[in-house]
């Protein structure tokens, strides 16, 4: 009897052994990232951002700033691989997301805040506008992405502003829908 007893809780011992997972938990920067990843995609994440880190940067960079806590885990990793390869990329120096500017698919440069940009472009429109006209706006269209960058390309937002209005001039319009 106890002989079964004994050969029952080691068969559930194994079986509840065949169901963990060797996992990690990253922290990336100093912070510390939701979810638990697989120790395969936590390599692939690392050397990703290694990878792209290089080619943003056109030098050898330091790699990103990462710390493992391993764990045993019932169940598939739970982490979102692609957010932890941005999370490493974001935390090698020189590497930061940036608001890159597009007019009519050209690349025009990196600002701060992009934001910032569409509020100082619709301030330059409205100071330029003629008393006849009822509305204003560039004859392109301005697309705000977010993309990697080295961390010393920003553009100052007076100079963005200039190079937005110059591919695509600032066309007025009247209360009878007529350019002025």
């Amino acid at each position: 009897m106890w002989k079964k007893l004994a050969l029952s809780g080691f068969a559930l011992l194994l079986l509840a052994a065949s169901n963990l997972r060797l996992c990690c938990r990253m922290q990336a920067g100093g912070r510390d990232l939701e979810g638990c990843y697989s120790l395969r995609d936590a390599d692939r994440a690392a050397e990703a951002a290694a990878w792209a880190a290089e080619e943003i940067l056109r030098e050898p960079s330091p790699g990103p700033e990462a710390e493992r806590r391993f764990c045993l885990r019932f169940g598939s990793p739970d982490g979102d691989r692609q957010a932890l390869t941005g999370a490493l990329l974001r935390s090698v120096p020189g590497v930061k997301l940036a608001d890159v500017a597009f007019v009519n698919g050209v690349r025009l440069g990196i600002v701060e805040d992009g934001e910032e940009l569409r509020r100082r472009l619709d301030r330059f429109i409205g100071s330029q506008m003629p008393t006849a006209a009822v509305s204003g706006g560039i004859s392109g269209r301005l697309e705000i992405r977010q993309l990697y960058s080295r961390s010393d390309q920003a553009v100052n937002y007076d100079d963005m502003v200039l190079l937005v209005s110059g591919m695509a001039p600032v066309l007025y319009v009247d209360e009878n829908g007529k350019l002025v």
